[in-house]
């Protein structure tokens, strides 16, 4: 594979940290397994000349399908070239006997999903990775003040008993530390968030998002579990662009603006802050990496060439763009 160098992507020092929203999902389970021991699909191919190219110390992955065995992840962990990875069972592969999202069938799972599997979280380090908690179990009625779907009358939506079962957490929402090798560990809190769309009235989706975002604040906060004040980084994909799209904007715009982290504002090299694209609403910015406020910025970007070879290798990639930033304390 011809390695194309992008003026930008080095670093001399400080820690790289990057996301994508990958959309490595396939039609069914099993066939993205299938491509990456072929050697011969388009998307991968690309999606590795992106990581050639950008080469971040950690890489988030979202929307990679995942199975139990973890055969999928550690294949591509071994054709991207990383050393140490983390994959978690998501909530799609979670069913439940009851309908969850009120269209009469039964049983569903905890998120929408073609499949079990499809859509998870993948992350990727050159340094050693430990779990050290996750909130994938975390019930929607226990997150306090969170607003939850109803009927016009009130009624819980779909049924009580349905409100009583339903995580709130989608695909993932993970707290690790990364070890580095001569410096302190750094913690990170991982997360895949509801799209805010495609629901009825009771806007399920909607809320779920905006419960998702909260858990942000409640971990820095340290409500679910242990965390740092500094050298923490927040990473992943919230679905929410601060200025334009549906859900909860100003929501997202608060977030960006607290003082315990620091927004980079990472550009294209057109200068805008997009990560993804859209017909309709068009350009919008959905994928986060956000520092704590103790950290250096040395650089930030979003891998979106607007033209020569590499900008064909980023649309192959994904409809999404890699967000990365260099950090160091």
């Amino acid at each position: 594979m011809t390695l194309l160098i992008w003026p930008f992507a080095l670093v001399a020092e400080g820690f790289r940290v990057a996301t994508l929203h990958a959309e490595l999902t396939r039609k069914g389970p099993g066939l993205l397994l299938r491509d990456i021991e072929r050697g011969k699909d388009k998307q991968l191919a690309a999606l590795a000349q992106v990581v050639q190219v950008l080469n971040p110390d950690v890489l988030l992955l979202t929307k990679v399908d995942f199975d139990a065995g973890l055969q999928t992840s550690e294949a591509l962990r071994a054709f991207l070239e990383y050393p140490h990875m983390l994959a978690y069972a998501p909530n799609s592969m979670q069913p439940v006997a009851l309908d969850l999202d009120g269209d009469g069938r039964k049983p569903d799972r905890q998120v929408w999903a073609r499949y079990a599997g499809e859509g998870a979280m993948l992350l990727l380090s050159r340094y050693p990775i430990s779990l050290s908690f996750h909130l994938n179990d975390l019930l929607w009625t226990d997150v306090p003040d969170a607003r939850m779907p109803e009927y016009e009358d009130k009624r819980p939506f779909p049924s009580e008993g349905a409100r009583d079962a339903q995580k709130l957490v989608g695909q993932g929402f993970w707290v690790v530390q990364i070890d580095l090798d001569d410096d302190p560990p750094v913690a990170m809190a991982l997360f895949q968030n509801q799209a805010p769309v495609f629901d009825g009235p009771e806007d399920m989706n909607g809320l779920r998002s905006r419960a998702q975002l909260g858990l942000l604040s409640a971990v820095m906060d340290g409500e679910h579990g242990p965390f740092p004040k500094e050298r923490f980084v927040l990473l992943g994909n919230t679905n929410l662009d601060p200025e334009r799209g549906d859900g909860d904007r100003g929501a997202m715009a608060r977030m960006l603006h607290d003082p315990r982290i620091k927004d980079p504002e990472p550009l294209t090299d057109a200068g805008g802050t997009a990560t993804a694209y859209w017909d309709n609403p068009g350009p919008m910015r959905v994928s986060y990496v956000l520092p704590s406020r103790d950290w250096d910025i040395l650089d930030a970007g979003v891998f979106w060439p607007n033209q020569g070879p590499l900008r064909d290798v980023a649309e192959q990639a994904s409809r999404h763009r890699l967000v990365w930033v260099d950090i160091r304390q």
